[in-house]
C-alpha cells in the first residue's frame, strides 16, 4: 500500500514540473495555455488523478484512526507515528528530486486565531477550496482570452501547489509532530516582527511576498543602524536587487501577454504605439494623455520623479540600495522601479516587434539591417551579434563549399572570439565614438552597456538564430524555419559567444567609465591643448599607459598574461590592475607574485627600454613601490629593486609585455 503513495505523489510532481514550466514561460500561445489550464483543471478535479490518487491513498492510509471522525466507533491505527515520518521525509526527499527548489515548501508552522483554534486541528483534513470548486464549475475555457487563460491557470496552479503542503501538513505531519503555532492575538501584542523582518534582510532570505507585506518599514534604516560591513551591505543590496529585477520580469509578463489577442498587423501596429509612448515620456513628454496611457500598464505617480531616475539609472547615478521596490514608508512602486520597469518593458517590446518582423519580412529595413557593411544604426551588442553571425555563415560556407581545403575545427569560434573578434569590436567602439560630441558619446555608451543587460546570450539565443538566418541567405529572403543540423552549428557559435560575453561587457564598460574621467571625448582633448597650471609639487602615484586613450582594454591582456605565469596573485581584480596604469592614486596595490628580479625587469622593460609609460623622471622606483607589494603584504626596497640582474624567466615577462 505503501508504493501507491510514492508512486502517485511522484507522478503528481512530474505534472506538476510540467505547469511550473508553463506558468513561468514569458511568451506562451493560447493553444498551449488551453491544454495546461485542461491539465491543472484534470489534476484537481479528476477522481483518477495522479493527484486525487494520492490524497485518497495517504487519508485511507496514513491518516486513518488520527482524525477524529462523528461516528463512536473510531478506524483502528495502520502505522505508527515513526512510520508516519519516515514516509513524510520520503515525501520531502521525492520532492527535493522531482522539483526545483521553493516551488513546493513543506509547512511545519501555523497561525491561528487563538489557543481555541488549535482545539479544531484534529478535525482538519486536506481539501479543495469550495470557492474553487464553484469557479470551475463555470469555468468555459474555449470562451477565455489569452490573459483570462493565464490568470485561471496560476489560480489552478496554486490551489495545486496548496493542497499537496495541506495534505503533508495535516494528513501525515500532524500525526508524528505537533507545529509551531503563533496566535494571532499574541502577534497584536508583540513587536518582534520587525526584527524578525531585519533578521531575514541580514540572512538574505527575504522573499517578495514578505518585502509587499513589510513594505511601509523602511528597511535600510533598521539595517543602517547596526552598522555593518561592506560585505554584509552589499550582499543586502544586491539580494534586493534580485528581488528588484524578479518583480520587474513579473509586471512585464503580465503586460506582454495583452499583446498575444491581436491580429499580426494590429499587433504590429499596438507595439509601436506603446513603443512611442514609453519614449515620449522618457524625452521628457510628461503630459496627462501620455501619463494616463502608461498608467495603465503600470500604475505610479511622479512622472517627472520617474523621468529623474530614468536618467540616473542611464547615467549609472543609482547606488544598490536605491534599487527598491517600493517607495521607502509607502505602499506604492518607487520611481526607480517604475523607470527600470519600462526601460526594460521597452527592450521587451522592441524584441517582440523584431521577432514579428523576421517571421513575415514585411519591413525592407530589416533585411537591410543584414547588409555586411552597415553597422551605423547598432548598439555595441547587435553589431556584435551581426558581426558573429557573418563569421558564422563564411565559416560554414567554406566549410562546406571547399570541404577539401576546409575542415570544420570545434574550437574555430573559441579562438575567433575572444581574438579577432574582441579586437575588431575594441576598435569600432573607438571609431564609432571620434565624430560624436560628449553628450552623443555619454548616451551611446550608456546604452550599449545597459544592452549588455537585456541582450544576454540567454536572452538571445532564439533571436541570433534568425540573424543567422538572414544572414545566410542576404539578400534574398527566406523564411526561417528550424532545422536540427542547422540549429546544432548556430548554437555551437552561440555557445562560444557565451563563454566570452564577459570580456565585451567589461570591455564597454572600461570605455564607458574612461569616458566619465575624461581620458576619452572632446574634454579630453582640451584638456591636451590647454597650458598647465604650475605645481609647488609633483608627485607621481603610479604609472601613465601611453595608449590608455585608446587601446586601454590591452591591460585586461596583460593582467591574465601575468596571472598565467604566476607572475601576479590570481584573484586580482582588474578594477585595482588598471589603477596602476592610470597616472591615478592607488587604491589597493598588486600582490606580485614573482621574485624581485622579476618585478625589476618588468619595470625596467616597462618604462626604461619600451617605453610604453609615460617617462617618471627617475621616480619609477617609487612609483613601483607603491603600486606592487610583496606576498607577505611588506614594501619592497627601491634600492634593491633598482640593482637586480636580468633573471632567467625574462623570455615570460617579454611575451607578456607584447600585449601592449
Amino acid at each position: 500500500m505503501k508504493e501507491i503513495v510514492f508512486d502517485s505523489f511522484k507522478s503528481t510532481l512530474q505534472e506538476v514540473k510540467i505547469l511550473n514550466n508553463i506558468v513561468v514561460k514569458e511568451k506562451i500561445s493560447k493553444s498551449e495555455l488551453e491544454e495546461s489550464l485542461k491539465q491543472a483543471q484534470n489534476l484537481l478535479f479528476s477522481s483518477y488523478s495522479s493527484l486525487n490518487i494520492f490524497a485518497e491513498s495517504v487519508k485511507s492510509y496514513i491518516s486513518v484512526g488520527y482524525k477524529i471522525t462523528p461516528f463512536d466507533k473510531k478506524e483502528k491505527k495502520q502505522i505508527s507515528k515513526i512510520e508516519a515520518k519516515i514516509i513524510y521525509n520520503k515525501l520531502l526527499g521525492i520532492i527535493n528530486t522531482e522539483l526545483e527548489k521553493d516551488i513546493i515548501v513543506s509547512t511545519e508552522s501555523l497561525i491561528l486565531q487563538s489557543q481555541v483554534s488549535s482545539l479544531g486541528l484534529a478535525f482538519i483534513s486536506a481539501s479543495i477550496d469550495e470557492n474553487l470548486k464553484n469557479f470551475n464549475d463555470e469555468l468555459n475555457i474555449g470562451k477565455l482570452k489569452s490573459q483570462e487563460l493565464s490568470t485561471a491557470l496560476n489560480k489552478y496552479f496554486a490551489a495545486i501547489i496548496g493542497y499537496i503542503q495541506d495534505i503533508l501538513l495535516y494528513d501525515i505531519y500532524l500525526i508524528f509532530e505537533k507545529p509551531e503555532i503563533t496566535y494571532i492575538q499574541e502577534l497584536v501584542f508583540t513587536s518582534d516582527y520587525k526584527k524578525e523582518y531585519i533578521d531575514k534582510w541580514l540572512n538574505c532570505t527575504v522573499t517578495f511576498n514578505e518585502l509587499r507585506r513589510n513594505k511601509r518599514t523602511d528597511h535600510w534604516a533598521e539595517i543602517y543602524k547596526l552598522k555593518l560591513e561592506f560585505e554584509q551591505t552589499e550582499k543586502i543590496e544586491n539580494h534586493q536587487k534580485k528581488l528588484f529585477n524578479e518583480r520587474i520580469e513579473t509586471e512585464i509578463r503580465s503586460a506582454i501577454t495583452d499583446f498575444d489577442e491581436l491580429e499580426d498587423d494590429v499587433k504590429k501596429e499596438a507595439l509601436n504605439k506603446e513603443i512611442k509612448l514609453i519614449q515620449d515620456f522618457f524625452n521628457s513628454n510628461t503630459s496627462k494623455t501620455v501619463v494616463k496611457r502608461l498608467k495603465n500598464i503600470l500604475s505610479f505617480s511622479k512622472p517627472k520623479e520617474v523621468v529623474l531616475e530614468y536618467d540616473n539609472i542611464l547615467r549609472d547615478r543609482l547606488l544598490l540600495s536605491d534599487f527598491n521596490v517600493y517607495e521607502v514608508g509607502k505602499s506604492n512602486y518607487s520611481s526607480a522601479f517604475v523607470a527600470s520597469f519600462f526601460m526594460q518593458y521597452l527592450d521587451k517590446l522592441k524584441e517582440y516587434l523584431e521577432s514579428l518582423n523576421n517571421e513575415v519580412n514585411t519591413n525592407k529595413m530589416i533585411n537591410e539591417q543584414f547588409q555586411y557593411d552597415n553597422f551605423k544604426d547598432l548598439l555595441l551588442v547587435e553589431e556584435l551579434e551581426k558581426r558573429l553571425a557573418i563569421e558564422a555563415v563564411e565559416y560554414k560556407k567554406n566549410c562546406d563549399d571547399y570541404w577539401e581545403t576546409y575542415t570544420f575545427d570545434p574550437t574555430y569560434f573559441d579562438t575567433f572570439i575572444s581574438g579577432e573578434l574582441y579586437t575588431i569590436f575594441l576598435n569600432a567602439i573607438y571609431e564609432r565614438i571620434k565624430p560624436l560630441n560628449d553628450f552623443e558619446i555619454n548616451k551611446y555608451l550608456t546604452l550599449s552597456v545597459n544592452q549588455f543587460k537585456t541582450h544576454t546570450p540567454t536572452k538571445r539565443a532564439e533571436i541570433f538564430k534568425r540573424i543567422y538566418n538572414a544572414t545566410y541567405w542576404y539578400p534574398n529572403y527566406m523564411e526561417y524555419e528550424e532545422y536540427e543540423y542547422e540549429t546544432k552549428y548556430v548554437m555551437h557559435v552561440w555557445k562560444h559567444y557565451a563563454n566570452h560575453f564577459h570580456l565585451f561587457k567589461e570591455a564597454t564598460e572600461n570605455v564607458l567609465q574612461d569616458f566619465k574621467k575624461g581620458l576619452i571625448g572632446s574634454g579630453r582633448k582640451q584638456q591636451v591643448i590647454e597650458k598647465p597650471k604650475p605645481k609647488t609639487k609633483s608627485k607621481h602615484h603610479s604609472f601613465t599607459y601611453k595608449k590608455w586613450q585608446f587601446e586601454s582594454t590591452n591591460l585586461t591582456y596583460l593582467k591574465e598574461s601575468l596571472i598565467d605565469k604566476k607572475l601576479i596573485a590570481s584573484d586580482t581584480e582588474l578594477k585595482h590592475f588598471r589603477k596602476v596604469f592610470s597616472g591615478e592614486e592607488i587604491e589597493k596595490p598588486i600582490v606580485w607574485t614573482g621574485n624581485i628580479s622579476e618585478l625589476s625587469y618588468f619595470i625596467k622593460q616597462l618604462h626604461n627600454e619600451l617605453k610604453l609609460v609615460e617617462d617618471l623622471k627617475q621616480q619609477q622606483w617609487a612609483v613601483t613601490i607603491n603600486c606592487f607589494i610583496q606576498e607577505n603584504g611588506e614594501q619592497y626596497n627601491r634600492t634593491k629593486l633598482r640593482t637586480q640582474k636580468v633573471p632567467a624567466t625574462s623570455k615570460n615577462i617579454d611575451i607578456a609585455l607584447k600585449t601592449l
